[in-house]
């Protein structure tokens, strides 16, 4: 948490009302919440209501929550706009001193730390319901679109009906309708996070088709409605973030789809393989 959010919320806490008080609490010991909770949200985790909430900005000095909120945002990196990513990285040198070491080693350490904190357990459960799925529908936007496009790939190579929607609109909320108990969704949403995906995320869970998430934060927006969440390390060299770990995530998916079933996977990539054959897909040189 940033100093100045914490020092305010110190030297007002003994002017503060006992509910203030557990809100200030929870405020310094769970500022990724705040980063992503709405008034609303906030006080139903701690028990409160959304004025109490928006008094308590208020009496340490911001207009308002939004603008606390903002505060607390301003302390994570991954918050922080491109731009201003960029203009840091150029300050100190870190574009032009030991660039392809510097790479090199945020690629390693996405993919090292993605792997690490993800549970076997829940890796195997995703994989379950990928595989029981009658249709798997994965939802995308700005930079997690490429990933989607792979995960559409990979696991159509290995048998599965996917298709990757990387479009807003009427396209994807037409596809929705057609969705039911029997199929999967899956949300890839990284910072900074695409409405549009977090409203098919919502819609596809208030209408009980489960939803699986991939994204950067056990509390990103997209967790709220997803009934299994892995999170990636998307740390970027440059000006933006990097999809390493997410590919990892898809990576592992896959692997455990191919393990738990190999004959449906092999049978698969035979028939791509005859495909390309004979359609003349792949060159000659």
């Amino acid at each position: 948490m940033t100093t100045a959010v914490r020092e305010n919320i110190l030297t007002a806490f003994d002017t503060l009302s006992p509910k203030q008080r557990k809100l200030a609490r929870f405020i310094l010991e769970s500022e990724e919440v705040v980063a992503f909770a709405s008034a609303d949200e906030l006080a139903e985790r701690v028990g409160t209501s959304a004025a109490t909430v928006v008094r308590f900005a208020r009496s340490l000095g911001y207009d308002g929550y939004p603008a606390l909120q903002g505060a607390v945002r301003a302390d994570f990196p991954q918050f922080r706009t491109a731009a201003e990513k960029m203009e840091e990285r150029v300050a100190n040198g870190a574009l032009r001193d030991g660039l392809r070491e510097r790479v090199a080693q945020v690629s390693i350490d996405n993919v090292r730390q993605t792997v690490a904190r993800t549970e076997p357990g829940e890796v195997e459960r995703i994989v379950e319901v990928l595989c029981a799925a009658e249709r798997i529908r994965i939802f995308a936007g700005g930079i997690s679109s490429g990933a989607a496009v792979l995960a559409e790939y990979a696991f159509s190579m290995l048998g599965l009906s996917a298709r990757a929607f990387t479009d807003a609109g009427m396209r994807p909320v037409l596809e929705l309708s057609h969705l039911d108990e029997r199929d999967v969704v899956i949300g890839i949403s990284i910072w900074r996070y695409i409405r549009s995906t977090i409203q098919v995320a919502r819609a596809a869970h208030k209408a009980g088709v489960t939803c699986i998430a991939l994204t950067d934060n056990a509390v990103a927006p997209i967790t709220r409605y997803a009934n299994h969440v892995l999170v990636a390390d998307t740390e970027g060299a440059a000006h933006g973030r990097s999809l390493g770990g997410i590919v990892a995530l898809i990576d592992l998916l896959s692997a455990g789809i191919a393990t738990r079933q190999p004959e449906r996977s092999m049978a698969a990539i035979r028939r791509v393989d005859n495909m390309y054959r004979q359609h003349g897909l792949l060159t000659e040189e």
